[in-house]
């Protein structure tokens, strides 16, 4: 069974690429409103060094409710040294970008409706989700169904009243340029829907008809995930994972494992290559856990140390 969380991830992946759910109409006004989470050390932060380079490392929420407490004074003072901050991917507040990435990779001709997807004794679920969603049949239709299962869980994550301002990397893009610090991203826009839109349909349908199994859990889920992360519990973010990504290791490999592999080289090299300090802001969950970006840089002989 594919997880909740893997659910909410790309949700928020998708989010993070267009600020809200394509063919949704905006909810002004949250059904529901997150109190305003204060953190005590603040998230977890760490760092590898050599001679002459010093990379941090932070993960991120990529929607948090306004106000959301989280930058403490050590992630501060590491920011704030540093030269370059390094994101997943850049570009994700500008709508003439992103739109054409996902209009390219989201919409097939000729797709079954929505409905045909997935299992008769969903269907009932499945109009109550997009009911309660607010995206129109018609344009849920139209899309992959991968795109689809995002849209669906993104509307619902903006009616708990996260936001794209309220987020991490928002925040940090938005320090970083008044600081004019150089600003890179890890992968594109494409390849990280990519992880999504090459899923073999069948996966895809699943992932579907789990998010609409789930659907009135994701509130609890983000909210654990976020008072997790926002303490810096990183075993609590660990064990999210792993209770949530158990039964998909397909899913967890291609969203999870790859990409960290591919972002420890990426790091080993920057070391190696480029003078400076950067800071490295990924998603919370490539930071936890047994296969995080810090075991696999570890692997490589490479101390990583946690600072808070």
């Amino acid at each position: 069974m594919l997880s909740r969380l893997c659910a909410a991830l790309g949700a928020l992946i998708l989010i993070a690429c267009t600020g809200e759910a394509p063919g949704s109409a905006r909810n002004e006004t949250p059904a529901s409103t997150p109190g305003t989470v204060v953190a005590a050390a603040g998230p977890a932060l760490w760092a590898v060094k050599d001679a002459d380079t010093t990379i941090y490392l932070f993960g991120t929420i990529h929607m948090l409710p306004e106000g959301t407490d989280w930058m403490r004074p050590a992630i501060a003072k590491a920011f704030d040294a540093s030269d370059t901050l390094v994101l997943e991917v850049l570009g994700t507040n500008d709508a003439k970008a992103t739109t054409p990435v996902i209009l390219k990779m989201g919409y097939t001709p000729g797709l079954p409706p929505l409905a045909e997807r997935v299992p008769a004794g969903e269907r009932d679920e499945l109009a109550a989700a997009i009911t309660h969603a607010g995206v129109p049949v018609a344009a849920l239709d139209a899309m992959e169904t991968w795109l689809a299962t995002m849209s669906l869980s993104t509307a619902r994550i903006q009616k708990l009243g996260y936001g794209i301002e309220g987020g991490v990397e928002y925040q940090l893009s938005t320090r970083a340029a008044a600081q004019r610090k150089r600003i890179e991203g890890l992968e594109t826009m494409a390849e990280q829907l990519g992880f999504f839109d090459t899923l073999p349909e069948a996966e895809q349908r699943t992932l579907l008809v789990n998010s609409l199994d789930d659907i009135d859990d994701i509130d609890a889920v983000i909210k654990n995930a976020v008072n997790s992360w926002v303490v810096g519990d990183i075993d609590a973010v660990a064990d999210l994972l792993e209770d949530d990504t158990r039964d998909s290791p397909g899913l967890a490999k291609r969203l999870l494992t790859d990409r960290n592999l591919s972002w420890a080289n990426w790091i080993e090299k920057r070391l190696e290559s480029t003078p400076g300090t950067v800071f490295v802001a990924v998603g919370s969950g490539h930071l936890a856990g047994k296969d995080s970006v810090q075991s696999m840089l570890e692997a490589k002989g490479l101390k990583v140390e946690r600072l808070n």
